[in-house]
């Protein structure tokens, strides 16, 4: 095993365990944490542990949103297979909003930067899918739209029609009530 060469040092680091976050990955939890402020969220964590006699070392190349992918159909190890299947599921963390410490800030974590294909693949698809959701959120909203207008079009269009008849049915009526008149009197006079 090979430490990362480019790292930052978050928080102290106490006790013997170290946790190493790549850039991405980190990213990607600020992000959910900021988006779910008041949901607490479950994120599945993968990459490596390497144990030593006295010490864990937690390489963390990847995380998936538990939530989101049960929406897609896709459990922890789906996720793992189709973006991060050179590393193992190690863990998990609970995110509950913008004021929550992270776990490790207590105990100090390592920030690492290196290029991480398998991370930004799953950013990726992750911005594909709700660019997708907000088009076809946005589509439907639109699509309710037009259904009202087109009702309204076709309330118009209906009392139109109805005052159209109903004034043609005046008519009618008026003249009938003359012609009937006309009759009364002709039949008067020839008495």
């Amino acid at each position: 095993m090979q430490l990362p060469e480019m790292v930052r040092l978050v928080g102290k680091i106490n006790g013997e365990d170290r946790v190493y976050m790549e850039d991405y990955v980190y990213t990607y939890l600020h992000d959910l944490k900021m988006d779910w402020e008041k949901i607490p969220i479950r994120v599945a964590l993968f990459g490596h542990v390497y144990r030593s006699e006295s010490r864990k070392i937690f390489m963390i190349y990847g995380a998936a949103s538990v939530i989101e992918e049960l929406e897609y159909g896709r459990d922890e190890e789906q996720v793992r297979k189709d973006f991060f299947e050179k590393y193992e599921l190690i863990g998990y963390v609970n995110i509950y909003g913008k004021k929550q410490e992270w776990p490790g800030k207590r105990n100090g974590y390592y920030i690492f930067y290196e290029t991480n294909e398998p991370m930004q693949n799953y950013l990726i698809a992750c911005f594909e899918r709700k660019r997708r959701k907000d088009d076809t959120m946005e589509k439907s909203t639109f699509s309710l739209g037009d259904a009202i207008k087109r009702l309204f079009y076709g309330m118009g269009v209906f009392l139109l029609t109805l005052a159209v008849t109903s004034i043609n049915d005046y008519d009618k009526m008026y003249g009938f009530v003359e012609a009937a008149n006309r009759a009364v009197i002709m039949a008067e006079t020839d008495r």
